[in-house]
């Protein structure tokens, strides 16, 4: 286990367990106008005291856009991003005050129409996501909405064990902690990724939402997509799920512009399953379709993908396939076998 002692990572930790345990009870009380400004200032600090690496940021960004035109300066993108970071994390701390008469106020929904008319027809359906923007508020805009709402996912508190040996201290277990105890305040159906995925497919056949993101760590089988200029290795989990079920699928953002204080969560149309006489086959050209929709919003939106794009970064060296196969090598890289019996062990004790 990494020591506490690190002066970057010790700050980190308790920043992170103040705004977690005081901070909760403050900004619950607070108007919500008030996250921007201590967004704007947590991120000041945060480059004052240069507990990230702006170098590595940019790096990702061109190797993500290639010789493809950004849509604003790479400082302009890592200053905004920052501040997305810290507003979307202190959002987590007001789940406990979200409401179905409260939650107008922090998210609009466009595109409800498509998603009822999926679950018109009866079978279900998914509401397909990446790490983007602040992609956990989908559970309570649509749980508060009404619609009967489930989650695959990782409880964070996985992370602790899957990154024992390069990251995880005592304080920080304690923020997991807290962080899956307000996550589990959501009006949702928390599926675990790690155990049977029977509930996932319980959830569709009773015509229900499942919400799942396609590019976590977690999967089986991986495939390789074009994300904007980059090749990214996916799961194929999305679309054995689509194909299994006969549910809709539906690509979904969140999004929130610089100078607002409302997320818009944006369900588009439901796309068509395109059929290929070889299953693998098919299995990439239906994701790399998802991509296609989902990498549009990446290059328009960068700042709102690049803290999820750091993170995978930063993790490659445990991954059992790594996000990227274009990442400089990893001090501590494990063997793709020690990897996984890493994330099987973690998974079990989650």
């Amino acid at each position: 286990m990494p020591s506490q002692r690190d002066p970057k990572l010790l700050l980190k930790d308790l920043g992170g367990l103040a705004m977690y345990y005081p901070g909760a009870w403050a900004l619950n009380r607070a108007p919500r106008r008030s996250l921007t400004a201590a967004a704007r200032l947590g991120a000041s600090v945060v480059r004052r005291m240069e507990l990230h690496d702006p170098t590595v940021a940019r790096e990702e960004l061109q190797r993500l856009f290639g010789d493809r035109p950004m849509p604003a300066s790479d400082r302009v993108i890592l200053k905004e991003a920052l501040r997305l970071a810290m507003f979307n994390e202190l959002e987590v701390l007001r789940y406990p005050w979200l409401n179905p008469s409260t939650i107008d106020t922090v998210c609009e929904v466009e595109g409800r129409h498509h998603l009822d008319a999926a679950l018109a027809r009866g079978k279900g359906a998914i509401v397909l996501i990446g790490h983007f923007g602040a992609n956990q508020m989908i559970m309570p805009a649509l749980g508060h909405a009404g619609y009967a709402m489930n989650q695959l996912s990782a409880p964070p508190t996985v992370w602790a064990d899957i990154l024992r040996d390069t990251r995880t201290t005592p304080l920080w277990e304690k923020i997991l902690q807290r962080r899956w105890e307000l996550e589990q305040r959501l009006p949702v159906q928390h599926i675990n990724v790690f155990k049977f995925l029977r509930p996932a497919y319980e959830c569709l056949g009773r015509n229900e939402v499942l919400g799942l993101a396609f590019d976590g760590g977690g999967g089986t089988r991986w495939t390789q997509v074009k994300l904007v200029e980059r090749t990214a290795n996916v799961s194929t989990q999305p679309a054995q799920l689509w194909k299994a079920t006969g549910a809709a699928l539906l690509p979904t953002v969140v999004v929130r512009q610089t100078g607002t204080v409302r997320h818009r969560v944006i369900i588009e149309p439901p796309l068509v399953w395109q059929p290929h006489s070889n299953k693998a086959t098919a299995l990439q050209i239906n994701m790399q379709a998802f991509v296609d929709h989902f990498g549009a919003w990446v290059a328009r939106y960068p700042d709102h993908y690049l803290h999820f794009l750091l993170m995978r970064r930063r993790v490659r060296g445990s991954d059992v396939t790594p996000f990227f196969d274009d990442y400089p090598p990893a001090d501590d890289a494990m063997t793709r076998e020690e990897a996984a019996r890493r994330l099987k062990e973690a998974g079990e004790r989650s």
